[in-house]
């Protein structure tokens, strides 16, 4: 058995291979832990949005707005379609950025030593960050979004600097060139896991298990489940060419995050024409002893919150994150995707393979 430490995965992982050239089984073990639940407990409820955006610095919108939408559901509130929007806008761009600087920051120096790579990150990021920050007001661990709403009255003007901006990132947005030379030192055909895929859109609440005994161990209906980009992009006819070939394996991963970043952009772009300024920005929610959740799409994959209020404190709060599906320590027999990806393969691989998910150790030890 050997132990091998993994730095810059948001966080860091330690990994127990079993195996000599191959890797026979691996163990996943994430050692921080922060306890943000049970400091949000006995708190005023919307203290939960100014907290949870720091449980982590890249996916703090994912966040934020997963703790405004699981506040609303508790009390039955509604929101302008013009404040819907602007989430999305956000979240979209929070997961564009996501996505560029993984690749070149986290995935890439994996198998190119050439630094000059991490500019290309830095160039993406700085125009992004801009932009958001136009709606948000600060960037990262932002508090626009709050139960009933946004708190920013966008402009005109301010509009058609986002879209600007975007276009402009739209325009020279080149990762696919980058993508193959990364594969000039890896085999595509890598990689392979569970091959069972779950989305916001898809999934049940009440089928999720949550295993208080290992906090990152997390089940479906009973089964480890693939989250994030390839789950999402699966049915996008070019990234099922791809699966046709090379199945659920590291390229594919891969490519689907890349293809999703560059298709959001797109969309994201197109969404800005759709906004209403005259609408209300924020509707006032009427407050109630209630629970409530919310499901949505973060970078890595399904970010779910659950609240329980009463008498307007926080009497119970739980969160799970993406890498929870993604790297649950499961057994030999029946492994995680992270695990599954990984066994069988050679040890020499095991770096690259690891960080093909997207790992956030930090959101796992929230």
């Amino acid at each position: 058995m050997v132990k091998k430490l993994i730095t810059k995965i948001e966080g860091e992982a330690n990994l127990k291979i079993y195996g000599d050239s191959v890797v026979d089984f691996v163990e996943i073990e994430f050692f921080q832990f922060r306890g943000i639940e049970n400091y949000l407990k006995n708190r005023h409820f919307l203290d939960a949005v100014v907290i949870n955006p720091r449980i982590c610095g890249i996916c703090g919108h994912s966040h934020l707005i997963a703790t405004a939408k699981a506040i609303e559901n508790a009390f039955d509130a509604k929101i302008s379609t013009k404040a819907k929007i602007i989430r999305e806008v956000t979240l979209n761009l929070e997961i564009i950025e996501n996505h560029i600087k993984w690749f070149y920051i986290t995935l890439f120096p994996t198998q190119i030593k050439d630094k000059s790579y991490l500019f290309k990150a830095l160039e993406y990021s700085k125009n992004i960050s801009k932009t958001i920050a136009i709606i948000a007001g600060q960037y990262p661990h932002n508090s626009y979004a709050l139960p009933g709403g946004v708190t920013c009255d966008i402009t005109n003007l301010e509009l058609v600097k986002i879209k600007n901006s975007l276009l402009e990132l739209y325009e020279k947005f080149n990762l696919f060139e980058d993508i193959e030379l990364f594969f000039q030192h890896i085999p595509k055909e890598i990689g392979k896991s569970v091959n069972r895929f779950l989305t916001a859109s898809n999934c049940d609440i009440s089928k999720i298990k949550d295993n208080s005994t290992n906090y990152q161990d997390v089940t479906y209906n009973g089964e480890y489940y693939e989250v994030g980009p390839l789950a999402r992009m699966v049915t996008h006819p070019t990234i099922d060419k791809l699966y046709q070939t090379y199945q659920d394996s590291i390229y594919t991963r891969i490519y689907a995050r890349i293809l999703e970043a560059h298709t959001l952009l797109q969309k994201t772009i197109s969404l800005i024409d759709t906004i209403d300024l005259s609408e209300p920005s924020y509707i006032k929610p009427t407050i109630s002893n209630s629970k409530g959740y919310s499901i949505i799409e973060a970078p890595r994959g399904i970010l779910i919150h659950q609240i329980e209020i009463i008498n307007e404190k926080i009497d119970n709060y739980n969160i799970i994150v993406p890498t929870q599906f993604n790297l649950s320590n499961g057994t030999k027999e029946n492994p995680s995707p992270a695990q599954k990806a990984i066994m069988g393969e050679k040890i020499e691989y095991v770096d690259t393979i690891f960080k093909c998910f997207d790992i956030c150790a930090v959101c796992v030890g929230h």
